[in-house]
């Protein structure tokens, strides 16, 4: 059993999402793939501003393609804070809590630790709804608003009952992996670029196989690659488990192959 927390769907409104959800089900089957969160392209329509009528378009394709495929995908609302809060939280409410989506994934519209974030960060914790939060180190080609491991730490500080995965091992590197030690409330996903040799193991190392969750970005990286950097890996059956499926089940919860 394989369930793959990072995972996008490139859709618009020029672009249906059942071509690209049937592709998607092929591949899933040759990589022996049971179940995979499922959200949007980060830069949905050229923008990572969305506006209000595209955030509930791209609501309802998720809530649409997860009643179409009963069981295989765990779909996030993506949410922009930019938006009035009060809409935000009525989108939330609407789709996550009272609807079919499990929950919720930030992008590079804020800093993870800016203060705009509060009133959704506060919601999400009294609700329990997991978030998935981009974040990467860079030297060069850094988005303005992009969140740094640090800054999610700092977030999952001021919020413990908050139940967050940090996306990208690659991109949060070693230092990324120290940053979020101290926070249990604080999961890593292992995608991010290509396999680059023992940032796994070192994860595994320091937070424990517990903390540490398989994603793929498909379909920006390959299912093949993406796996290949967990066989690579010197781990225990039982960390095996954890990182491929038992983590992600514990951490989706709502939907998620029991």
């Amino acid at each position: 059993m394989i369930i793959d927390s990072h995972l996008h769907l490139f859709f618009s409104a020029e672009q249906a999402w059942r071509p690209q959800a049937e592709k998607l089900l092929r591949d899933m089957e040759r990589a022996g793939i049971g179940q995979t969160c499922l959200m949007p392209n980060p830069q949905f329509d050229g923008c990572i501003y969305p506006s209000r009528e595209a955030l509930l378009f791209q609501a309802e394709t998720l809530a649409a393609a997860a009643a179409a495929y009963p069981g295989r995908f765990l779909p996030l609302l993506f949410v922009c804070p930019m938006q009035p809060h009060a809409f935000t939280l009525e989108l939330i409410e609407r789709y996550v809590t009272n609807g079919p989506l499990v929950g919720i994934k930030f992008h590079i519209s804020l800093p993870a630790d800016d203060e705009r974030y509060e009133p959704i960060y506060d919601y999400l914790e009294r609700h329990d709804i997991p978030l998935l939060f981009h974040s990467w180190y860079k030297t060069t080609m850094r988005a303005t608003f992009e969140s740094s491991p640090a800054q999610i730490a700092a977030m999952a500080a001021r919020h413990p009952k908050l139940r967050v995965l940090m996306a990208h091992l690659t991109g949060a590197k070693l230092r990324g992996i120290a940053d979020i030690k101290p926070y249990p409330n604080v999961l890593l996903d292992t995608s991010g670029s290509q396999p680059e040799e023992g940032y796994l193991q070192r994860a595994i190392e320091e937070l424990g196989a517990e903390r540490v969750l398989y994603g793929s970005d498909y379909p920006i990286r390959s299912f093949a690659t993406q796996l290949a950097r967990i066989d690579s890996a010197d781990l225990t059956p039982g960390q095996r488990e954890l990182v491929l499926y038992r983590n992600a089940r514990q951490f989706f919860r709502k939907g998620a192959i029991g």
